[in-house]
């Protein structure tokens, strides 16, 4: 009698340890969930409120996802206005932008995407009586002011395909103000992208020059728009490579010290 009541207060404590591990696991499950269904909710939030903040420019967002771990970042339905200096609101419409961010390039201190996928609905470029423009303005929000120099981070766009549909110019320096619509259609592919200059390539200048919109955006473009865009390929392998070829001379040099002490 003694040994049936051991064996039954044996079999009544499993299905109690198991329903106790079962029930961790449904709350970690839970709680997954609900953090995942935090970081869906706050990101959107935190992500227009951090480019108002660096930049001035009121933004608003469809949605945004990210993933820490892969680094791809998905955003859609992005507005982006002028701050209320200049006398047009529009500034950027953006449908959607997909990105691959290499992690590994943020320990070289630079900014690598692996692949960036933009679809613009509509950039509308604005420049004030005083001289300045939205462009500019925007571009040099995007550098940190308590910087001590002024040099940018290192970025490089691998694989970028660009789709772009209109681009609005409004000239307020001009009496009377100008304002001119292009459809423009553009979708362009390009590798080891570095800087804005590169997006200037034949092909896409040949398409300004058709819609004769060449013209005015250097006045937005100095620098892009006055010269031929630097070869991309040469220009990516000078500094992306730079730890691939640090690698391999580290490597070289523990082979030449192996042979050497081979030698008798």
């Amino acid at each position: 009698m003694i040994l049936t009541n051991v064996a039954s207060r044996g079999l009544t404590r499993r299905p109690t340890r198991g329903g106790c591990l079962l029930r961790l696991i449904m709350l970690l499950v839970i709680a997954g969930a609900v953090l995942a269904l935090a970081w869906m909710t706050l990101l959107p939030l935190l992500f227009t409120r951090a480019l108002q903040e660096r930049t001035g420019f009121k933004a608003d967002v469809a949605s945004v996802s990210a993933n820490p771990f892969t680094g791809r970042v998905t955003v859609r339905g992005l507005i982006v206005l002028n701050p209320t200096a200049f006398p047009v609101s529009d500034f950027l419409q953006l449908r959607s932008a997909e990105a691959e961010l290499s992690v590994w390039g943020l320990w070289d201190q630079r900014i690598v995407f692996d692949s960036l996928d933009l679809d613009v609905r509509q950039l509308t470029l604005v420049s004030r009586r005083a001289g300045d423009t939205n462009i500019a303005a925007f571009r040099a929000a995007l550098v940190d002011p308590s910087a001590s120099t002024a040099v940018s981070t290192p970025l490089l766009i691998r694989r970028l395909r660009l789709r772009f549909d209109t681009l609005g110019l409004v000239d307020h320096a001009a009496l009377p103000p100008r304002l001119h619509s292009y459809r423009l259609g553009l979708d362009q592919s390009y590798t080891d992208v570095t800087s804005l200059k590169h997006l200037f390539l034949p092909a896409v200048r040949r398409v300004l020059e058709e819609k004769n919109v060449t013209a005015a955006l250097a006045d937005y473009f100095p620098q892009e728009i006055s010269g031929p865009p630097p070869a991309p390929s040469k220009t990516g392998e000078n500094w992306l490579n730079t730890a691939e070829r640090k690698t391999l001379e580290i490597f070289r040099g523990l082979r030449d010290k192996l042979e050497e002490t081979r030698k008798p």
